[in-house]
């Protein structure tokens, strides 16, 4: 079944709307809850006063500060920090967030009582950048945030204090000595903005307590942080807090860790019954955010053209709260370097610490925002020293055993093959010219390569219950947003066990059912999760044999299974179903566990280590219209090449990576989260900009490239996004001469380009 076309298991049910998504989840006696969310950015709470709220018809409880007085609930929560309340509790940090909140038999009945919470600030002077927030006299956002969360060995801690909530730093070489090897150094600045996610589904979550046992449907990514989180907030054994994760509506990172699910289950305590929250469109835009990012990059050239040496000093806007900031950086920064061998680097990567809601994982995770700015700043480079671009990076390229900056041996090694692929779209006639051009149109080309890791060391773990009738389950943590994991996984599983997918069933995420997973992000669940499932079916497979063995009387070593059938090597006809074996055993299932687990890590100081399992690749190539009467980028071709490894399954393959150019699109053009003085001005999906169908190119091409001799499968949901904007900015400048340093590539700021220029 590895490398067949399989349609998504759930694809008739998703577009017929019979998909059990958390929003349509309400058990009888559900409390529906509306949030109360700060008007300041930065302010000490002087009062919150729900006294009238709670008197009002229909409210079961209004939940402020003060109820965790005497209370023996932890109110903090977080991935790596614990410092981010359920409810504001000192002072308030962002415009947006909670104050109270408030849980009544319908939402009418909540969001009416709203109305009578009296709440006092006292205002206090706000950062909203992270160079105002490093600025000498800035206002200190939290006095200390050392309560650290265990669960993810990858989060390299150094030089926490002030505004900073983590500064992540690498050293190879000779580090900036290595400048003096340079006989060119180029020194430029990038900025990417805030976006969001805007999955289809909101946040959404129903919690429940019974006695001291806590139940949570969510539509979260990491069922297990969620679970641990919980059970630490309420001191409960985690065997009491259960969290089912149904069906995902898109998450693109924005569903990592725990989100709305305390509150919900804080709620539920308070009342004893089931509580809703589900998050409406605004309250999505002060939620969770990609991270607004300034990237200087100094890199030192021969004039033969070979890169010797490189700075990255990277300043990641972390918002309020840490939420995975601390961890994002490393990548972000060590994300900068590129795919090329470089001798010398030096990076210093900083999450900041601003009166912004808090950023999060994004799609991409940080990689996105540093390949901004190396690929951008190769096309200037190349253009300054008289180089072509594609072959500036060719030169360059890492290779076959050669060493990446954090100095690890990197194998499996295909940079110069996917840009080579994906620039094949520059060939003449492969993009049409515009039906219509009255000389105001410029045509350009432009492309990208980039190096993303997987999160390393991590875990996943699966199960695996193999049934009387021959049909088999696949338990696994890995959550189904959309993006077809769980089809992956059962065409795994029916290529390791010899049968076809329609035997296979998938029981996704039960905390109280199914074995361990870190998290569904970072490109990892078919290459880690697979795996597992893998080594589940073989221990199943083993059992079946030896079983099978027993009952016809022979070795082991002489049978085959194929097809659902166990048979004497050469002798079709002795063969006997897996359902009659299993029958046969008397023993009702046979069960098999299999896990697959990663080390690594990188040293605090230098960055020196193992940063990722295997390194996903991949390059694109685009050719924009530009049009210098109205600023307007058209997108007409593009090209998007990844190396896959062994697809398992190219439908889905193929939607990973339209999905991610999609993205790339939107934000190489379009989106943009605005705030004026810490309060949002375009947080619906009215205002804030997103790319259509209409937007896409007309020559879409994707090339996934497979490696027949090794049969190691790699994530695709991240891969081809962070080269799409510099691809295409890079042909903005190929097309009119002009470079915008600074994302997204709207109209008006194209305008204003050309006007400089002129």
């Amino acid at each position: 079944m590895i490398g067949q076309r399989q349609t998504l298991l759930d694809a008739r049910d998703r577009v017929t709307g019979r998909i059990p998504y958390t929003i349509n989840l309400e058990p009888p006696g559900t409390l529906h809850v509306a949030i109360l969310r700060s008007t300041v950015p930065h302010a000490r709470l002087v009062r919150v006063d729900a006294s009238a709220a709670s008197q009002l018809p229909g409210v079961a409880a209004v939940l402020t500060r003060d109820d965790f007085a005497g209370s023996s609930i932890r109110p903090l929560f977080g991935p790596v920090f614990r410092d981010q309340p359920i409810v504001a509790m000192d002072r308030v940090r962002y415009v947006g967030e909670p104050v109270a909140a408030v849980a009544a038999t319908d939402l009418r009945a909540a969001e009416a009582a709203l109305e009578s919470i009296e709440v006092e600030y006292e205002e206090l002077p706000a950062v909203f950048t992270p160079q105002d927030a490093l600025a000498a006299g800035a206002p200190l956002l939290h006095e200390s945030f050392d309560d650290r969360a265990p669960g993810y060995a990858d989060i390299v801690l150094q030089g926490q204090g002030g505004n900073v909530c983590n500064k992540f730093q690498l050293r190879k070489g000779d580090g900036l000595a290595g400048f003096e090897l340079a006989d060119e150094i180029f020194e430029h600045e990038f900025s990417s903005p805030p976006v969001q996610h805007v999955s289809m589904e909101p946040h959404a979550a129903v919690a429940s307590f019974e006695g001291d046992y806590l139940t949570v449907h969510t539509c979260t990514q990491t069922p297990y942080a969620v679970r641990d989180a919980l059970a630490y907030m309420f001191r409960l054994p985690a065997s009491h807090v259960r969290v089912v994760v149904p069906p995902v509506g898109g998450g693109f990172g924005g569903k990592t860790y725990a989100k709305v699910e305390p509150l919900a289950a804080v709620l539920s305590k308070m009342t004893h019954r089931p509580v809703k929250v589900h998050l409406t469109r605004e309250e999505e835009f002060v939620t969770n955010r990609k991270h607004q990012a300034f990237i200087k990059l100094r890199t030192g050239m021969r004039r033969d053209g070979t890169i010797v040496a490189r700075e990255v000093q990277a300043l990641f806007n972390a918002g309020a709260y840490t939420d995975i900031s601390p961890r994002l950086i490393k990548n972000g920064g060590y994300g900068a370097v590129g795919p090329y061998r470089i001798s010398h680097v030096h990076i210093d990567s900083y999450a900041v610490f601003t009166n912004l809601p808090s950023a999060g994982a994004f799609r991409g995770y940080g990689v996105s925002q540093g390949s901004w700015a190396y690929e951008s700043q190769m096309d200037m480079i190349a253009e300054a020293m008289g180089f072509d671009p594609i072959e500036l990076r060719m030169r360059n390229l890492l290779l076959e055993g050669d060493t990446f900056a954090t100095g690890e041996t990197l194998h499996g090694i295909r940079f110069p093959e996917v840009l080579r692929d994906a620039t094949t779209l520059f060939e003449a006639g492969r993009v049409p010219p515009p039906a219509e051009d009255d000389g105001s149109v410029k045509r350009g080309r432009g492309c990208a390569v980039i190096i993303k890791s997987t999160i390393t060391p991590s875990t996943s773990a699966a199960s695996v219950k193999l049934n009387s009738d021959g049909s088999l389950q696949v338990l696994t943590s890995t959550v189904d947003m959309g993006q077809g994991a769980h089809t992956a996984l059962s065409q795994i599983a029916a290529s390791a066990l010899g049968v076809g997918v329609g035997s296979i069933g998938v029981v996704g995420p039960d905390t109280d059912v199914t074995p361990f997973d870190l998290t569904t992000s970072s490109s990892r669940s078919t290459a880690a999760m697979g795996a597992a499932v893998r080594e589940a079916v073989f221990d199943v497979r083993r059992q079946l044999l030896d079983l099978a063995a027993q009952q016809m009387e022979v070795d082991v070593t002489d049978l085959e299974l194929a097809d659902g059938r166990i048979s004497v090597v050469g002798d079709p006809a002795s063969g006997r179903s897996i359902a009659e074996v299993v029958t046969a055993s008397r023993r009702g299932t046979l069960a098999g566990n299999g896990s697959f687990v990663t080390e690594g890590g990188l040293h605090p100081e230098t960055g020196q280590g193992i940063a990722s399992e295997h390194w996903h690749q991949g390059a694109v190539a685009a050719e924009v219209d530009v049009d210098v009467a109205t600023g307007k980028v058209t997108v007409r071709g593009l090209r998007a090449s990844v190396y896959a490894g062994t697809v398992v399954n190219p439908i889905n393959a193929r939607m990973q990576i339209d999905g991610s150019v999609s993205f790339g699109i939107s934000q190489a053009l379009f989106e943009q989260l605005i705030h004026d003085e810490g309060h949002p001005a375009n947080s619906s999906l009215s205002e804030y900009a997103l790319a259509g169908l209409a937007d896409l190119p007309e020559v879409f091409e994707v090339s996934l490239i497979e490696d027949p001799d090794n049969d190691e499968m790699h994530g695709l949901g991240e891969t081809c996004l962070p080269p799409v904007m510099p691809a295409i900015a890079n042909a903005v400048a190929d097309a009119v001469g002009v470079r915008i340093r600074h994302l997204p590539l709207t109209a008006e700021r194209v305008l204003d380009a050309l006007e400089e220029q002129r």
